[in-house]
């Protein structure tokens, strides 16, 4: 196995200075390089994401009337009215009269009972 300290020694001793000159290139490279940076401007590319998932789903009137009926379901769950809690309890306890109605009556269903 070869030793390798020995040259990096050597290296770290005798490091080239870099000339004033060659600082002066370097600077006016990163100086141009900044400038034509600067000069590009972003291309605009169309909506965004979340734009697009707006106009996808309706626009405003639809966030408006999705979030009307989030409200208005909150309520509803929170406090029903008499009403919905009295048509609720009625239809599921089966003291209505719903469960007598044919809802495909007239609508040609008896042909396929054979």
């Amino acid at each position: 196995m070869i030793d390798l300290e020995p040259f990096f020694e050597a290296g770290r001793r005798d490091a080239p200075v870099p000339s004033g000159a060659l600082l002066d290139r370097i600077m006016a490279d990163i100086d141009q390089v900044a400038d034509e940076r600067v000069a590009v401007k972003p291309v605009n590319s169309g909506p965004g994401l979340w734009e697009r998932i707006l106009y996808g789903i309706g626009g405003w009137p639809t966030i408006s009337g999705m979030a009307t009926a989030g409200v208005v379901g909150v309520v509803f769950g929170i406090s029903p009215p008499d009403v919905v809690s009295d048509f609720t309890s009625t239809v599921l306890n089966g003291t209505s009269g719903f469960y007598l109605v044919d809802p495909y009556d007239g609508f040609g269903f008896d042909s396929f009972e054979g």
